[in-house]
């Protein structure tokens, strides 16, 4: 999500984004806490409410009693907002971070009493998509993420998607920086181990902490874990051989400086077509 300056409201920040045009009203039906800064919550959609969004997208999010918008990248997929039967109804998952300077997040940060069973008004907006626009699907044999921070949430619905519809490139490499801290859940961490189990050579995972993170031992041995930061070469690395890379897509999505850097560098690896880098930076 592209940004100006910090004291810009999210609609104003994103303001020459596509959105669509239609409100629609959701429940906010489950809060669930994932560590000191995330919540992950849950926004249940009414029966004869359509809302659809491609993997990657975000939501205006629109809460009682504060007048402008704030912005939250939808971490569920579009099957997931789809109703199954009439007692299993579709919906729609964030990932909220801790920011009491921004007024939709701190609402949303509130306890849980005093907000659940509220109806929010939502829109989708954004064209950090899948699929990549302009790319044929069957082009691409090699798929990689990379995620610093928040910036998880919108890769993470893509990921996600890809192993619903089982559409998963013949490669897939996921490289994602957290900082970790001393005894709090890495956000996404379970769900990542299950769209890419430590017995498939073709999709790999790679966990990178840049804090004081202790790993339990049955993580340590499915996930391979570096205590450092994202290098150039691990990128390189995943691009794969020189020749094969007309076939590589790479999406990004972090802090601004890790974006710009590592945007830079894919674009610019021998073999690659830097209009097959797709990024979004987080401020």
């Amino acid at each position: 999500m592209v940004a100006h300056s910090l004291s810009l409201s999210h609609e104003e920040r994103t303001a020459d984004q596509p959105r669509a045009k239609q409100l629609h009203p959701v429940i906010l039906n489950r809060i669930d806490q994932i560590n000191e800064s995330i919540k992950l919550l849950r926004l249940q959609i009414p029966r004869g409410e359509n809302i659809r969004f491609l993997p990657g997208q975000w939501l205006d999010v629109h809460v009682p009693d504060v007048p402008k918008a704030g912005g939250f990248t939808i971490t569920s997929t579009p099957d997931d907002a789809q109703s199954k039967s009439a007692s299993t109804k579709g919906f729609l998952e964030l990932a909220v971070q801790r920011s009491p300077r921004n007024p939709p997040a701190a609402w949303l940060w509130r306890s849980p009493s005093e907000i659940l069973g509220s109806v929010l008004n939502v829109r989708v907006g954004g064209s950090f998509i899948w699929p990549p626009p302009g790319i044929e699907i069957d082009q691409i044999k090699n798929l990689v993420f990379i995620a610093g921070g928040v910036g998880i949430n919108p890769l993470v619905s893509i990921a996600a998607h890809l192993a619903q519809t089982q559409d998963m490139p013949e490669r897939v490499s996921f490289l994602y920086s957290t900082r970790g801290i001393l005894n709090e859940r890495i956000c996404f961490l379970s769900r990542l181990q299950n769209i890419f189990p430590s017995d498939d050579s073709k999709r790999r995972l790679a966990l990178y902490l840049t804090g004081n993170h202790e790993v339990n031992a049955q993580i340590e041995e499915s996930v391979c874990i570096h205590h450092r930061r994202i290098t150039e070469e691990d990128i390189l690395t995943a691009l794969g051989d020189v020749s094969e890379r007309s076939g590589v897509i790479c999406y990004v999505c972090g802090p601004p400086g890790m974006t710009d850097k590592f945007v830079e560098v894919l674009g610019t690896a021998p073999g690659m077509d830097p209009r097959h880098v797709f990024c979004e930076r987080w401020w």
